[in-house]
């Protein structure tokens, strides 16, 4: 029974430590799962905009005269910055700076190996190439230097306490190698010490089931979790929440397919002790 129950253990272990070597741990596999979110124009424009909340209403705040002709010639000033920069930064040639978003905040959250030392203890959002390139671009517009560049755009989600976990997950993920035949080997003795095997092959079967559901489980909470705290800083928000959004997508997939694979083993187990009780009957 224990032996079973490990094997459960170990399975869901290696299926979730192999997706997030895959998509978390490494650089170029968090680029290439988060790209499809921060290519997209629509939420480009939704992040430059909350930038440019950030800057230029404060901005032209400090050009308000009281004079209606005057502020709103200075309102159309703002609107005129603000539809450049979003143009601007939704280009296809600005794609590089978006992808240096991804690879800026994977450097600032994940350390490659346990030697190149901890994680910060809250999640951080590095999106500088993002404000530098606005700051030229409305600078050339308008003559105005709204300064994002000198704000602080590494921003940090309080509470969020991802750093504990992500030094964990970097150190076992070490051996994340060995998992396969730990559960061949843990699978391997149950079988072997079980006195009905078909029924032994069913318990298997629903162990990796049961502890790859309580994976998914705990996963999808920590991701709902960290995604409500970043709530407090509406750009950290927004970057979380869609990428956040995506993993959790790539992440189900994942172990919808091992709880498939478990769920066909229990099968199997089933299908083998109906059939062996039957024959011994007619026997």
């Amino acid at each position: 029974m224990l032996c079973g129950l490990l094997t459960g253990v170990a399975f869901a272990a290696w299926l979730g430590l192999t997706w997030v070597q895959d998509h978390l741990l490494s650089p170029s596999g968090f680029q290439d799962t988060a790209r499809s979110i921060v290519t997209d124009t629509s939420f480009q424009t939704e992040l430059v905009g909350t930038l440019l909340d950030r800057a230029t209403f404060g901005l032209l705040d400090d050009y308000q005269t009281g004079l209606d002709p005057v502020d709103q010639v200075l309102e159309g000033v703002r609107e005129r910055a603000v539809g450049a920069a979003e143009s601007f930064a939704t280009a296809p040639e600005q794609q590089g700076m978006w992808t240096e978003v991804l690879v800026r905040t994977h450097s600032a959250n994940v350390p490659l190996s346990p030697e190149m030392g901890e994680a910060p203890e809250n999640l951080v959002v590095d999106i500088n190439p993002v404000g530098a390139t606005i700051d030229r671009r409305i600078k050339d517009t308008i003559g105005i230097d709204p300064s994002l560049s000198s704000q602080e755009l590494t921003v940090s989600v309080p509470g969020a306490r991802t750093g504990p976990a992500i030094d964990a997950i970097v150190w076992i993920a070490q051996w994340r190698f060995l998992l396969p035949w730990l559960t061949g080997a843990l699978g391997v003795a149950t079988l072997l010490l079980a006195p009905r095997r078909w029924l032994a092959l069913a318990g298997l079967g629903l162990a990796g089931l049961a502890m790859t559901g309580v994976l998914l489980i705990a996963a999808l909470v920590a991701a709902q979790s960290v995604t409500s705290m970043s709530s407090v800083e509406p750009v950290a928000n927004l970057v979380v929440s869609e990428i956040a959004g995506l993993l959790r997508e790539s992440f189900v997939a994942r172990c919808v397919t091992g709880i498939v694979w478990a769920a066909v083993v229990a099968l199997v187990g089933v299908t083998g002790a109906v059939v062996r009780r039957h024959a011994v009957a007619y026997h």
